[in-house]
């Protein structure tokens, strides 16, 4: 299934089709405040990654591809976005 990621994202056709994306930060506080409102933000709109790992400056997510994206994974990425550009 060839499936085009959304604006910034990657996609890997390695087993099932998943879209990933690293976000980077400048400091550990950052990126910890990142993962609390990541977690809500997947409590809130059911949509919840398929793998996240994570180091001192990074958190990378991955998501499964869709060839139609549904309204919440769409909304997900879109707030998840934003949410890592907050200081």
């Amino acid at each position: 299934m060839s499936v085009t990621p959304p604006d910034g994202w990657t996609t890997s056709s390695a087993g099932p089709a998943t879209w990933f994306k690293r976000f980077e930060f400048s400091d550990y506080a950052r990126l910890r405040r990142f993962l609390d409102d990541m977690a809500a933000l997947a409590e809130e709109t059911g949509v919840h990654p398929d793998n996240i790992g994570f180091g001192r400056n990074y958190v990378n997510v991955t998501l499964e591809a869709q060839a139609e994206q549904d309204v919440q994974q769409g909304d997900f990425i879109q707030r998840l976005d934003r949410l890592s550009e907050q200081d």
